[in-house]
């Protein structure tokens, strides 16, 4: 009786984790094609605008944070694999694909682009910005795709993690956010337009166990 239900439990899991790959596999392919395609179309576009405050310009740009602006790949990757239940990967799954939708809506009615001119970067470092700039021109910034699915992944991780784990991931994605700016990637407007984006798909795709996703169950039924 034990084995039967040790064997069950391994079969379960293997499958959350075939769909956990599946679903991460899909989304990215649909975030790179989506957001490839919205910026090239931004690129020709002769009504792209900038929104920036003036006091932005004292914001430093500073070259080691595209260390932490790059983790959040990994982050992102690693999530799909967290979901403990077919119902918590569908919810983040949602999440991710509604923020990307809401974005590039965003893009095309108010297209923006980043205008300051970043330094010249060698090294180590050079070569991830040179990347960078290989895959994302500075076109559609607002809202911050990556301050949205930050906040995504935040409510995730908070759930996941415990103790100094979880203090540790709060202050390295809190670094992740301020790198959307150091990095000279984002003006500041993305950044408060894509928490509110990421929040927006949290609150549309709430948990399976949440008090709002109970009752609105209790209501169908």
């Amino acid at each position: 009786m034990h084995d039967s239900y040790l064997n069950a439990a391994a079969s379960s899991s293997a499958k959350l984790r075939a769909t956990a790959m599946l679903w991460l596999a899909n989304v990215s392919v649909f975030f790179v094609s989506a957001y490839s395609l919205t910026n090239q179309m931004t690129s020709v576009r002769a009504d792209v605008g900038a929104a920036v405050f003036g006091w932005e310009h004292a914001i430093p740009f500073v070259d080691w944070t595209i260390i932490p602006y790059g983790s959040i790949l990994g982050f992102f990757i690693a999530s799909f694999f967290l979901c403990r239940s077919r119902a918590e990967l569908n919810s983040h799954t949602a999440r991710l694909v509604a923020v990307v939708l809401l974005s590039v809506a965003c893009f095309v009615v108010w297209p923006q682009r980043f205008i300051f001119e970043r330094p010249v970067v060698d090294g180590a470092l050079g070569v991830l910005f040179q990347l960078l700039t290989a895959v994302d021109l500075p076109y559609n910034r607002t809202p911050s795709l990556h301050i949205s699915i930050l906040v995504i992944l935040w409510v995730l991780y908070a759930r996941r993690t415990h103790g100094w784990v979880r203090h540790a991931v709060y202050a390295w994605f809190t670094l992740i956010g301020i790198s959307v700016l150091t990095t000279y990637q984002h003006h500041v407007i993305d950044v408060p337009t894509g928490a509110l984006a990421g929040w927006l798909c949290v609150w549309m795709f709430p948990d399976s166990g949440s008090p709002r996703r109970r009752r609105a169950l209790q209501r169908r039924w």
